[in-house]
């Protein structure tokens, strides 16, 4: 994070002079990974410690969790993130003695870690290990910083059984959950097993994790050197009441030898961020493969045939896959466009048959099942989102014509249509919100961004049954209509004089009742205002100019309420947490773009920096005294954005400004 980003000694400095290609190194005396490492795929995802071990709880005690451990601590380790589902760590246990250790998820969901301990020493090493489990099978509490209701936890009983020397089972029948494996498998041994624990009998914990771990010790002989493999597999028990005997199928039963077609896909990973990406070694590479592969593998769940995820992220995907050429090697091409279609097939498929509608529009927050999880609130800004996610898709993919002409038929999007219409206010033509995109209750009923938005939906949805149909669909002219009559409205009730300047010069207010009372903020959720003068929601030259003072407004300390102005990484937040927002950070970046600013461009990428964790992903808010995250550490939606600009300048020649080139 800016001066504070995780480097070797021979790394610190310019980014100028940092490959982004190579693994992180930390003195982990001094700095821990400022989050965890996290890999993903087919809906597992795991959140690895600086030692490759799983169990988030414990991470920041630095308890063992599920994995091997070893009994000194290691002082310097290397991290990489070769692949979206890969992750390889380098670290020194004492004087000569090398630990090199890999964690994969493979296809199909199968967690597998290999570790190899090499004694580079002229004398024999006693080395002590653990297998640790220290597990616990819940369901995801889904916390939210909005809380909308919470959901009761199941009962918590964990239990362990070993159902041979090596292989365990865990099962928590009240969550119908069972995780199985294959644990302290000695692959490689140049020297003796000297001793090994097992545990004797079955054990058991009540909401609480097992705490469970098993010994080794090994003696390597000189350059001798030990590889040891773990293997997991979760999965979900279907009668809860007959919890099913392992079955030791063939798969599972192999060794996973190096030259093995499953291991080999892995191992060769490890180098494929420099053969997939172009221009590995730049910071904006870096965040821009970094974020499309936490969306690809850590924000993405099968839910049957399809896969789930939201607008924003699948908007970096669209982006990433209309760019390829100059994102990609060519060899890496297909099978990331392939990933991306069938993900953005899976969640309008999910969005549009699966959400469920009680209240007939989309809830702010789902279960995956497509229960809504909160109560009934309406917020106006998502029931735009899934109609503007069709219209990308049908844009993108245009093959995909059929397809998008299906979801369009369902029914739902004239649901919703109609429902807009019912909400509308007639006495001022503007649609009232229950909440803000940030998840708050409004003061007045009517929020500026989200008309901005939904005049966005109107019009693409009226190209969409053009491009899919024709010119003289019957639902066109009635969605022109309705959004012109939308935006003239918007901007008779929110355009205000700006306190800010002289005599005549007007900005757009956050909210207003309509009746002439208006809030005067602006918020770093608050996308689709920046996107106002790009989207051609303004026209005439007292719009524009309405605009650039509402975002000069945002972007200052008379933003008292949304503007954060602690150094030396000041920038815009929102009242939801407190902090500066790298959404508000992304505004600032994008607004330099959009009106050719390179200085405020590099000024706002600074900060962005700044804020970037050390795997190039981003919270939702940051101290804006250190840039450290405070909200949210895990959070793909400013990423997404931060992306998409990285995208849009890249395809625009502009990246350099990014890089420090040419000023």
């Amino acid at each position: 994070m800016g001066d504070t980003m995780p480097e070797s000694d021979s790394q610190k400095g310019s980014d100028a002079f940092r490959d982004f290609s190579k693994p992180a190194t930390f003195d982990l005396r001094r700095q821990k990974p400022d989050k965890t490492v996290d890999i993903g795929l087919d809906g597992v995802s795991l959140s690895l410690d600086a030692c490759g071990r799983s169990m988030l709880q414990w991470i920041q005690g630095d308890r063992p969790g599920l994995g091997l451990s070893f009994r000194s601590n290691p002082s310097h380790v290397s991290i990489n993130i070769p692949n979206a589902n890969v992750a390889t760590f380098q670290f020194t246990l004492e004087d000569d003695v090398q630990v090199s250790l890999q964690v994969d998820i493979l296809e199909g969901g199968d967690i597998f870690q290999r570790t190899t301990i090499t004694n580079h020493r002229t004398s024999a090493y006693t080395l002590a290990c653990d297998v640790n489990l220290c597990v616990s099978l819940n369901r995801a509490s889904y916390g939210q910083l909005t809380e909308g209701g919470p959901i009761a936890l199941p009962k918590s009983r964990n239990t362990f059984s070993l159902t041979r020397q090596d292989f365990v089972k865990i099962t928590n029948a009240e969550l119908g959950a069972q995780l199985t494996g294959e644990m302290g498998r000695v692959i490689e041994l140049d020297g003796d097993l000297v001793s090994v624990e097992w545990p004797s009998s079955d054990q058991e914990a009540i909401d609480a994790p097992l705490d469970l771990n098993i010994p080794f010790q090994f003696r390597l002989k000189p350059s001798g050197r030990v590889s040891i493999e773990n293997r997991f597999r979760l999965r979900a028990i279907v009668d809860a009441n007959q919890i099913p005997s392992y079955s030791f199928d063939e798969t599972w039963g192999k060794t996973l030898d190096p030259e093995s077609d499953c291991l080999r896909q892995s191992y060769d990973q490890t180098a494929c961020q420099k053969y997939s990406w172009l221009h590995p070694s730049t910071v904006t590479t870096y965040i821009l493969r970094r974020n499309v592969e936490y969306i690809l593998a850590n924000c993405t769940i099968p839910v049957g045939s399809t896969t789930t995820d939201n607008y924003w992220q699948l908007r970096l995907l669209y982006s990433t896959h209309n760019h390829a050429p100059l994102l990609l090697h060519s060899s890496s091409i297909p099978s990331y466009t392939s990933h991306i279609l069938k993900i953005a097939k899976g969640h309008l498929t999910w969005v549009f048959r699966t959400a469920q509608r009680p209240n007939t529009y989309w809830h702010r927050s789902y279960l995956v099942t497509g229960t809504p999880k909160d109560a009934a609130v309406f917020q106006l800004d998502q029931q735009c989102y899934p109609l503007l996610e069709l219209c990308d898709f049908a844009d993108t993919f245009a093959s995909e014509a059929a397809f998008a002409r299906e979801i369009l038929e369902f029914g739902v999007v004239e649901e919703i249509i109609e429902l807009l219409r019912e909400k509308r206010d007639m006495e001022t033509g503007l649609w009232p919100t229950d909440e803000t995109p940030a998840d708050d209750a409004v003061t007045h009923p009517f929020h500026f961004s989200s008309h901005v938005l939904l005049w966005r939906t109107l019009t693409r949805l009226a190209h969409l049954y053009t491009l899919l149909y024709s010119a003289s669909h019957p639902c066109i002219s009635p969605l022109t209509v309705l959004a012109d009559a939308l935006r003239t409205a918007t901007l008779a009730h929110f355009t205000i004089p700006y306190p800010h300047a002289g005599e005549g010069e007007s900005m757009f207010a956050y909210l207003t009742d309509g009746k002439g009372n208006h809030t005067l903020y602006h918020d770093a959720n608050d996308l689709p205002t920046l996107f106002a003068l790009p989207w051609s929601f303004l026209s005439t030259p007292s719009q524009h100019a309405a605009y650039h003072a509402t975002l000069s407004f945002a972007f200052s300390p008379a933003n008292s309420a949304g503007y954060v102005v602690d150094q030396p990484y000041p920038g815009l937040g929102s009242v939801h947490s407190p902090g500066a927002w790298v959404l508000g950070y992304f505004q600032e970046a994008a607004y330099a773009a959009m009106v050719g600013n390179d200085v405020g461009l590099k000024r706002a990428w600074a900060k962005v920096k700044a804020a970037m964790q050390w795997d190039g992903t981003f919270g939702e808010a940051v101290d804006a005294r250190t840039g450290r995250v405070t909200s949210k550490a895990w959070f793909s939606w400013p990423g997404a954005m931060v992306g998409a600009l990285v995208v849009q300048l890249r395809a625009e020649a502009r990246e350099g400004v990014l890089l420090g080139e040419g000023l």
